[in-house]
C-alpha cells in the first residue's frame, strides 16, 4: 500500500536549534535525517515536508525575500540558526557528534550553494568559524589531524574561505601529516586527510 508520511521541517530544525539537553545519539539521528532531506532536496515520494515559516510567530521575520525563496522550503533565518547550533555542537568535542555536526554542515553548504551560491558563500565564510578552528584545535598532539578539523578545514577551502583559513594552517596540516606515520591513522583521519589534499 501507497502511503506518504508528513513531516512538519520546522520541527525537525527546531530540534536541532532549540536543542536543550537532548541525547547525543538522538542528536546525531536527527542531523543525519537533516542531511537526507537536503540530499533530496527535499523532494520524495513518500515523504511530504511541511513548512511553516509563518506559524512562528512575530518573533520570526517573513519568509518573503528572493533569497528566501530561492532556499525554500528554508528560509535564510533558520539556515543562520542551524548553522550557528552545530557550531555550538562541535565545541563539545565529542567524536559520533563532531562527525554528524560536520556532515550535516557539509551537506547544508552544498545544498545553499546549488540553491544560492552567495547563500552558500555567506555561511561558509562567516567569521565566528575561525573562532570555531580555535576551539577545536586548543589541546591535544597533532590537533590539524583531527577529522573534523579537516573536514571543516576543506570545507573552507572549497569555498575559498581565506578569512577563515591562513596559508599557515594550511601549512601546519602539512607538517602534521609529513611527520606523522600515515599508515596508522585512524580510516576517519585518512579519508579526512586525502579530501583535504585533494582540495589543496
Amino acid at each position: 500500500v501507497h502511503q506518504t508520511l508528513s513531516l512538519d521541517l520546522t520541527e525537525v530544525l527546531n530540534a536541532v536549534i532549540f536543542r536543550k539537553k537532548k541525547p547525543i545519539l538522538l542528536l546525531v539521528s536527527i542531523m543525519q535525517f537533516l542531511r537526507a532531506v537536503l540530499r533530496q532536496n527535499f523532494s520524495s515520494s513518500l515523504l511530504v515536508i511541511v513548512s511553516q515559516n509563518t506559524a512562528q510567530g512575530a518573533t520570526q521575520p517573513q519568509s518573503s525575500s528572493l533569497q528566501d525563496a530561492a532556499l525554500h522550503p528554508l528560509a535564510m533565518w533558520q539556515v543562520s540558526s542551524l548553522v550557528v547550533s552545530l557550531q555550538n555542537l562541535l565545541v563539545h568535542k565529542d567524536f559520533l557528534l563532531s562527525q554528524a555536526v560536520v556532515a550535516c554542515l557539509e551537506t547544508l553548504v552544498e545544498y545553499l550553494y546549488v540553491k544560492n551560491q552567495d547563500a552558500a558563500l555567506h555561511v561558509a565564510s562567516q567569521p565566528w568559524h575561525r573562532f570555531l578552528l580555535f576551539t577545536l584545535l586548543n589541546g591535544g598532539q597533532k590537533p590539524f589531524l583531527q577529522p573534523e578539523v579537516l573536514r571543516l578545514m576543506t570545507l573552507f577551502l572549497r569555498h575559498q574561505s581565506s578569512n577563515i583559513i591562513s596559508q599557515k594552517e594550511i601549512s601546519q596540516v602539512l607538517q602534521e601529516a609529513a611527520e606523522a606515520n600515515l599508515a596508522e591513522l585512524p580510516e576517519a583521519v585518512s579519508r579526512a586527510l586525502h579530501l583535504f589534499l585533494c582540495q589543496v
